[in-house]
């Protein structure tokens, strides 16, 4: 079970991740902490290749059980994005057999959070399509299930944040940021 919840960290925190989309002239953490692509031992593998997140496209959506992820990787990344996936793996593979002590390493915000709730038993399902990979996280403890969307909702917070926007409803972000039902009342830009 553990070797499950470390490689499902480890997919998660590839999906989540990409939602910085390391573009020029963005930071590469967030203020918060959230977003960690400099010091987090899982993240930073996605920035090795300085163009990958730029070819990403990645949202996530609170559901009835969880959440859910959505990411798209231009077909010229795949090989860096499984190269980067790799590395994550390795890393979790160490964990669990011991030889790294996860206490030691430097997670940002939404990896430790994730893989906090991870060990609580939350099943993951990853789905590699043609177009897309999604990623349902559920649970069928409400609690968990109340954390799940809580994150889901951060990992858009942080991201709108990180991009240069605000936590107000006008703010300049991408249109998938507010999932439908959700953005406050008033005109809206997108």
């Amino acid at each position: 079970m553990k070797r499950i919840a470390l490689n499902a960290l480890v997919a998660l925190c590839a999906v989540t991740i990409l939602a910085s989309v390391a573009v020029a002239g963005h930071p590469m953490k967030s203020e918060s902490g959230w977003f960690d692509f400099e010091s987090c031992a899982f993240c930073k593998n996605l920035v090795e290749d300085p163009d990958l997140l730029q070819h990403a496209t990645w949202e996530t959506h609170p559901i009835q059980t969880g959440m859910m992820n959505i990411m798209t990787i231009e077909p010229a990344y795949a090989e860096s994005m499984a190269k980067a996936e790799k590395k994550m793996s390795d890393l979790g593979m160490k964990i669990q057999s011991g030889e790294v002590n996860p206490m030691g390493l430097e997670m940002c915000g939404s990896c430790q959070a994730t893989g906090m709730l991870m060990m609580s038993g939350v099943k993951m399902e990853r789905i590699d399509g043609d177009a897309a990979i999604v990623t349902l996280m559920t649970s069928d403890d409400a609690g968990v299930v109340t954390k799940l969307q809580e994150i889901a909702k951060r990992n858009t917070k942080e991201l709108a944040l990180m991009m240069g926007g605000a936590e107000h409803p006008h703010a300049d972000h991408p249109k998938a940021e507010h999932p439908k039902g959700e953005h406050p009342k008033g005109d809206h830009p997108h």
